[in-house]
């Protein structure tokens, strides 16, 4: 948000990515007060297959897979819209303070 000056984040994730992108945008939400709005759809991947040998037909697989759209917004949303969510109160915000990252603290974590 801050070096670009935009107001909005727009995640975008098809098929298994979607947690992916659902655990990101709560990563976020966690650091900043921000609006959401969450949508779902299904989308249709066409695969085609081009033959390697001459006289083979060309083969069209038609598949549908899970969509999600997740807006994360400075500013308010549409309140009405039914994937819209509040951003976070307070309490559940973590302090943004860089963690210490030395490489011994970081190998008594790990036995």
């Amino acid at each position: 948000f801050t070096e670009h000056g935009a107001d909005r984040i727009v995640l975008k994730a098809m098929g298994r990515a979607v947690n992916k992108a659902v655990t990101i945008a709560e990563i976020i939400k966690r650091k900043a007060p921000l609006h959401q709005i969450t949508s779902i759809d299904s989308c249709e991947l066409v695969d085609v297959f081009e033959p390697l040998e001459e006289g083979l037909d060309r083969v069209e697989s038609r598949r549908y897979v899970s969509c999600m759209t997740i807006v994360l917004s400075k500013s308010p949303l549409d309140q009405k819209h039914i994937g819209y969510q509040p951003p976070l109160p307070p309490e559940e915000m973590q302090d943004t303070k860089p963690m210490k990252t030395d490489s011994t603290s970081l190998k008594e974590k790990a036995k």
